[in-house]
């Protein structure tokens, strides 16, 4: 084996191991160093390769399973707060909800995230392998799990900022990421699929960390009340009412 095969096996060997422990813990702090390079302003990959692959098919990384205990719903919609460091996924028509834990985009200069504020959507076609990634391995360290891209677009007008896996080892709950919502694996496995059966789904990302239609606040381990169907649900003041 030359050199450069040892290191290209080792590498796939590191990322095999990355997937397996990004699918069995949760949010905890990690020592291992960020893999992720760029910009600041999502995946710099996909905005230089537009058509780019998402999986290769040489990655080691172990293949998940796909969840079959999903909840039917009928129209989910996210909510992520950067200052509570969670992501909101309910469906106000059957009542289902779930708070997971998030590390957003470093802060900048004036403390703020660079993580793109406002209210966006899923894809409109969900069959679109650009859109709706179910295993990524391209850059490696997406360890071949989902990949769920958001309409949030950087500075040049590219769709680089999604909802994804952890990148290093366990979720660092913080500001960590390039401007994407990293998740741990299970998490963003079962978020995928739920968004997968429903296209264009609405995903607001506020700064103001989130509260329900009780006025608290919404966190991991938490029960929130739910708007009701039809209600104005009430936005940070970062994004204000949807548009739409």
């Amino acid at each position: 084996m030359s050199r450069a095969d040892w290191r290209g096996h080792n590498m796939s060997r590191l990322v095999a191991l990355l997937s397996l422990t990004a699918l069995a813990v949760g949010c905890t702090d990690s020592t291992m160093d960020d893999p992720e390079e760029g910009s600041g302003e999502g995946v710099d990959y996909d905005a230089e390769n537009p058509n780019g692959v998402m999986d290769d098919g040489k990655s080691d990384a172990p293949r998940y399973t796909v969840p079959t205990d999903l909840p039917e719903l009928v129209d989910p919609e996210i909510i992520v707060s950067l200052d509570g460091l969670t992501v909101h996924m309910f469906d106000r028509a059957t009542g289902y909800q779930a708070v997971y834990p998030a590390g957003v985009g470093v802060k900048n200069s004036r403390g703020v995230s660079i993580t793109p504020a406002g209210h966006f959507q899923t894809g409109e076609n969900a069959e679109d392998p650009w859109w709706y990634v179910p295993r990524r391995t391209v850059p490696e360290y997406f360890a071949g799990l989902p990949f769920l891209r958001l309409t949030a677009r950087n500075s040049e007008g590219a769709n680089t900022y999604a909802l994804h896996g952890p990148i290093t080892a366990t979720l660092q709950r913080g500001y960590v990421s390039h401007g994407c919502i990293r998740m741990r694996g299970q998490d963003i496995i079962r978020i995928f699929w739920l968004a997968k059966k429903h296209p264009n789904m609405p995903v607001t990302i506020q700064r103001e960390v989130e509260k329900d239609a009780a006025g608290k606040k919404v966190d991991v381990g938490t029960t929130p009340k739910l708007w009701a169907v039809g209600d104005q649900i009430q936005f940070g003041a970062s994004v204000g009412p949807r548009p739409w």
